[in-house]
């Protein structure tokens, strides 16, 4: 067994106790170079850490709404777009009933017209964005509409047609549709038919969608409407209008009648242009607000980041300082000590 004197174990403890202090500040000083923050912040800070902790939830909570925000952003232009498609099918269609009536075209042009704009129509609203309808309402798990030319046909064609049938005692592909009046049609427009587009039985054979619409929050305060519903007034009456050119007759109506009818297709469509603008503009105020609200937070957050920034971080000159200096310690420690393990009495005897 080897016996060291008292003197020479304090000077070894002394050197291995340094040693292993320097390797801690070393480990330190390295973690403060990489990431520019103290390595241990609450001891750096103190009392002061729990503002810190504080403005660190506050940036996740903003980082949240950021993340919702960007969702609720790709919805609203998906929904502005799906008006843009609508409303100009509203006029088109208008325009192109007229324009085809009064140069005399056949007649089966204005239901071949109604079927392509009505399959338009239905795709636009059965259409998802990140797997939520947005034209249902609340009702997002569901598409608001059938396809309303689906095989076998679905209820609200059933609806419609039933009605007419109703109403003049023979489906509208009958012949005997010739023998409609003018003020018969009109009746029945203003009457059975107006009803299937107003409540109960727009919900009972059309619509799968709520009148109440998606809110979503888009800052600590402020609450926006997200989603629009196929109740809306200008999308009842694009059914009104495409359903009453599809199954109104119009293949065999006699000339006085089908003037009647085509008139209030093309006004109806018209209307439900118009009637669409509105919801867009409605829109277009809610994308506003969540571009308002966006910059906002953005501001909130940098000026939060930045407070954190001073309060956690370290100046990297004076840790490069402190880093060269550990090393030039460390470095001479170990010399030193190799030096001390190779004095021995027998050099100087």
């Amino acid at each position: 067994m080897k016996a060291d004197t008292i003197s020479s174990l304090v000077s070894r403890e002394i050197m291995r106790t340094a040693n292993a202090r320097n390797q801690t500040s070393l480990a330190d000083t390295l973690k403060e170079f990489s990431t520019g923050r103290h390595a241990d912040v609450g001891k750096a800070l103190g009392g002061r850490i729990g503002g810190v902790l504080d403005m660190r939830h506050i940036v996740g909570d903003l980082s949240g709404l950021e993340s919702t925000n960007a969702v609720v952003e790709q919805r609203m232009k998906y929904l502005q777009a799906g008006l843009v498609v609508m409303r100009n099918l509203g006029q088109d269609f208008s325009e192109t009933t007229l324009a085809i009536h009064k140069s005399g075209a056949d007649r089966a042009l204005i239901v071949a017209d109604a079927k392509a704009r009505m399959a338009t129509l239905t795709d636009v609203l059965r259409s998802s964005t990140n797997g939520v309808y947005a034209f249902s309402g609340l009702n997002v798990s569901a598409p608001p509409i059938d396809d309303y030319l689906s095989e076998p046909p679905s209820p609200a064609r059933t609806a419609v047609i039933a009605t007419f049938t109703a109403a003049f005692g023979f489906p509208p592909d009958d012949p005997q549709a010739v023998d409609i009046t003018p003020a018969q049609m009109t009746a029945y427009m203003d009457g059975p038919f107006a009803a299937l587009f107003e409540e109960p039985q727009w919900s009972a054979n059309f619509s799968q969608a709520t009148d109440e619409v998606m809110r979503d929050r888009i800052s600590h305060h402020e609450e926006i409407d997200t989603s629009v519903t196929a109740n809306d007034p200008g999308i009842r009456k694009l059914f009104f209008a495409l359903t009453l050119a599809i199954d109104g007759g119009a293949q065999n109506l006699r000339s006085d009648t089908l003037d009647v009818m085509a008139s209030r297709i093309a006004n109806v469509a018209s209307e439900a242009g118009h009637s669409i603008v509105t919801t867009e503009s409605r829109v277009g105020v809610a994308q506003e607000r969540l571009a308002q609200a966006n910059e906002r937070i953005a501001i909130e957050k940098q000026a939060l980041e930045g407070r954190i920034g001073e309060l956690e971080g370290v100046d990297s000159y004076k840790v490069a300082d402190r880093l060269s200096l550990l090393m030039t310690r460390i470095e001479s420690s170990y010399a030193i000590t190799a030096r001390m393990q190779q004095l021995t009495l027998l050099n100087y005897l």
